[in-house]
């Protein structure tokens, strides 16, 4: 399906896209860019998705267990555009773990709909 020109990917798509990210282990936070732009869920009004203003990405990561699909691509874009004030932050929170468990969340939820 299109809209808007744009090619709209369905869920299986998504979930291989997502798989082989996490399958290829790496931290260059423009991979995660490309994916999530690649998939139609890199987030540009991501902040309209948080709970914290200023925001404070330790009290919004607590938000990942029960996270919708949407929220845990506002919160991967977050950490993106995180890393762009703060050099090396999106590294030190893959290392973390934090990564890997909104995209393992984000393909469970695709799977689940």
């Amino acid at each position: 399906m299109y809209v808007n020109g744009v090619k709209l990917m369905t869920n299986i798509e998504k979930i291989e896209k997502l798989e082989r990210l996490m399958a290829s282990n790496t931290v260059n936070e423009y991979h995660y860019y490309d994916c999530l732009q690649d998939i139609g869920d890199l987030n540009g009004n991501y902040y309209h998705y948080l709970t914290t203003s200023p925001m404070d990405p330790e009290i919004e990561l607590k938000r990942i267990p029960e996270a919708d699909y949407n929220l845990c691509a506002a919160l991967l874009t977050m950490l993106l555009r995180e890393d762009h004030f703060s050099n090396g932050q999106f590294e030190r929170r893959y290392q973390q773990g934090v990564i890997t468990s909104i995209i393992q969340r984000m393909v469970s939820l695709l799977k689940t709909t």
